[in-house]
Parts: structure tokens; C-alpha cells; sequence
């Protein structure tokens, strides 16, 4: 029985429109629950949990989750220094706090996670982390090739090998060179989950400032037609966890 993790980068307050009212009737059409990755950065710390705090905090369902999408840039722009990209970590942690949410699942804007942001993370509590893309040819800031695409503890060294972190990373979903991401249609998400072959677990995610309700709704059939099980970021890490190891 697949494990579905859906996720949902939160960026709205940066751009002219929002989809999320429209993806949370589709999650409830369905009883699926989705983890919401609010963007925050050293640049703009707060806007999109503003927004969210105001507009739609209360109208996630309770069984949802509320994580943390980081950006590591600043007014100069992209931060490589660890210390730097720490305190950005924290100040994330902070802001979602003061908003009465305590995230504890992650994902790096742009997919660069570093091997030094798993300190602070952990430092912060974060137990579920989905910046890999492994598989896919998305080679921004950092080179996810040959790292797992099933779950897995990093290495503190090197994030492509597996290790003793308290993170559980969850890779996107990735095959023939894209992640699926319902952006561009529920179509081409699926051929991407069915190129990626028989998985454990399958991480999609979509974007608020998105309109990718149909594709959700399409998506979420098509796993539910497979027998699968929808979980949270956190969920399925604490499942992880808890799991045996072979």
C-alpha cells in the first residue's frame, strides 16, 4: 500500500493570486490531509505567514500540517554561509511560532538543502524534511543526482548518503528528468509517478499561487484508485522512526 505525501509551497503573498481556498475544499472533498510549507526568508521573513495567519489558518483543517519553505537569501541574495543560513532557520522557526504554529518538516526554497543546515534544523525540531529531487535534472543550487529517492536519514557530511541525522528526508518524486509538481496538469504529474515505478512512498507537491485543484482532485483519485494512504510530512517521518530497520 503507497504512502502519498502532498505538499504545498507557499509563496501567494509574492504574487497576484491564491489558490489555496480552492486546494483545501479539494482536501476536504477527500478527507486527504496536505502539509503547507510557508515561505519565509532573510529577505522577507514574515509576508506569507502574515497572509496565511489572516486568511487562511483557520480554514486548514486541524488534521493538516504547517511546515516551513526557506529561502536562504538575503537583500544581496543567495547565503552559502552556514552561520547565516542558521540564523535564517531560526528566525523561520520564530516567525511560524509567534503564529502559533511549531513546524516541524522543511523544505529548502529551490531544493538547496546543505549538508551544515541539518544542525539548525535539528536544533529547531524539525524531524521531516522534502528538498530532494533526486532523479530529476533541477540543478539550481544543488545536485541532488545519485542521492535515494525512497526515505531516508542523511549523512551530516554529505546529503546524497545515507547517515545518522534525526531528519528523515522524503525525495520528491522524480522520473525522466522532472519532479511532480501538479503545476503543469495532473497528466503529466501522473506520468511522472508511473515513470518513477512502484515506491513506497510518493511525495508530490504544487504551489498556492497555482491553480492545480483539478489536477489535486485528479491526482488524489488516481492514488486512492491504487489503494494508497495519504500522510503528512511529520506523520510519515514518525512512522519512519518507529519502523524497524531490516
Amino acid at each position: 500500500m503507497p504512502k502519498v505525501l502532498l505538499t504545498v509551497d507557499c509563496k501567494a503573498a509574492h504574487h497576484q493570486r491564491c489558490y489555496t481556498p480552492e486546494i483545501v475544499k479539494i482536501a476536504e472533498q477527500h478527507v486527504v490531509p496536505l502539509t503547507w510549507l510557508i515561505h519565509t526568508s532573510g529577505a522577507d521573513p514574515s509576508a506569507n505567514t502574515q497572509l496565511y495567519y489572516h486568511e487562511y489558518f483557520h480554514k486548514i483543517p486541524s488534521w493538516h500540517e504547517i511546515g516551513m519553505n526557506v529561502y536562504f537569501e538575503n537583500d544581496r541574495g543567495y547565503v552559502e554561509d552556514p552561520k547565516e543560513r542558521g540564523s535564517i532557520i531560526q528566525i523561520a522557526k520564530d516567525v511560524l511560532k509567534s503564529h502559533r504554529i511549531k513546524a516541524t518538516s522543511f523544505r529548502a526554497g529551490c531544493f538547496a538543502l546543505l549538508p551544515s543546515d541539518l544542525k539548525y534544523l535539528e536544533e529547531v525540531k524539525i524531524i521531516a524534511d522534502s528538498s530532494s529531487v533526486s532523479g530529476s535534472d533541477y540543478r539550481m543550487f544543488v545536485d541532488w543526482g545519485g542521492a535515494p529517492t525512497y526515505p531516508y536519514r542523511p549523512s551530516y557530511e554529505d546529503l546524497k548518503q545515507e547517515g545518522n541525522s534525526k531528519i528523515v528526508i522524503f525525495p520528491v518524486t522524480c522520473a525522466k528528468g522532472q519532479y511532480a509538481y501538479l503545476d503543469k496538469g495532473a497528466e503529466e504529474a501522473i506520468g511522472i509517478i508511473e515513470a518513477a515505478g512502484e515506491r513506497e512512498v510518493y511525495c508530490i507537491g504544487m504551489r498556492d499561487y497555482m491553480d492545480c485543484a483539478a489536477a489535486l482532485d485528479t491526482v488524489i483519485q488516481y492514488f486512492k484508485g491504487r489503494g494508497s494512504r495519504f500522510l503528512t510530512l511529520t506523520n510519515a517521518a514518525s512512522e519512519f522512526f518507529n519502523t524497524p530497520k531490516k
